[in-house]
């Protein structure tokens, strides 16, 4: 049995729906490793959200569960929503130059980076911004279906092809960017020079100094200078003991300014 290969993100089917009233609110869902997160927002930005960790790993059944009992007893969330996104947030992904990517062989690029299953459903964000660069990764039919049930039209994406997307244009200087986005267990890389796409990765992380090995790893791997190369970290809270670890190896770091505004290009689709 071939796996079924949707084509989402921007140039998808997906019917949008707009309204002229930009304070009716809209509804943005992330499944990532760590849990559930739920956001309500309009033209102002983030109104309410929701939180909810997983003890273990979940598989898409107690995933799916999760978010119905969520919809079942949060009154936030009973209310109509002009628009339903949804943000898958796993490491079961890979982002493919768009010059190189042939659809024939998407689950061959998916392959080496994770066990695909026959009745997995391989989606693909395509062409994110100006990298150039199309994200293939699975997306959970059981939480699509229910989606489309509850909605009946929705548009959904990888996490990462929205931080691609609200990357894509950096700000073009004489040092390469390196962007962490850091969460609870796990942190994307991506590095910029010259206003192009070098490399962009989801590694795990435990401790901070897990953190500084990928980054250094990957850093010196696409030839990158301590001295002259730039972090940026992003993370909800601000992590001292983390910036001052980078700091001992990296000449440039900083911490991202307004997280809070960062959070709303990446959630407010």
């Amino acid at each position: 049995m071939r796996s079924l290969l949707v084509v989402t993100g921007r140039d998808s089917m997906h019917l949008k729906i707009s309204s002229p009233n930009d304070t009716i609110k809209k509804l943005s869902v992330l499944i990532h490793q760590d849990g559930l997160s739920f956001y309500t927002y309009n033209s102002t930005g983030i109104l309410d959200s929701l939180h909810k960790e997983f003890k273990h790993s979940a598989n898409p059944i107690e995933i799916l569960q999760t978010i119905e009992t969520c919809f079942r007893e949060e009154a936030f969330l009973k209310e109509a929503f002009t628009k339903a996104t949804l943000l898958y947030h796993h490491n079961i992904f890979t982002s493919v130059p768009a010059l190189l990517y042939k659809e024939d062989h998407a689950a061959d690029y998916l392959k080496y980076n994770a066990r695909i299953l026959e009745t997995d459903v391989l989606s693909v964000d395509e062409i994110l911004g100006t990298t150039g660069v199309n994200t293939v990764y699975i997306a959970y039919s059981n939480i699509n279906n229910y989606f489309f049930e509850r909605y009946g039209s929705y548009e959904y994406y990888h996490y990462s092809s929205r931080i691609l997307e609200t990357r894509s244009t950096p700000t073009v200087g004489l040092r390469p960017q390196v962007y962490l986005d850091i969460k609870g267990s796990h942190f994307y890389l991506s590095i910029f020079n010259k206003g192009k796409l070098i490399a962009h990765n989801l590694f795990p992380h435990d401790e901070i100094e897990d953190i500084l090995y990928y980054t250094m790893f990957t850093t010196h791997h696409n030839d990158l200078d301590p001295e002259t190369m730039e972090i940026i970290v992003c993370s909800e809270e601000q992590n001292n003991a983390l910036l001052e670890l980078l700091y001992t190896y990296v000449r440039y770091v900083t911490q991202e300014k307004n997280y809070s505004n960062y959070l709303e290009q990446i959630i407010c689709v």
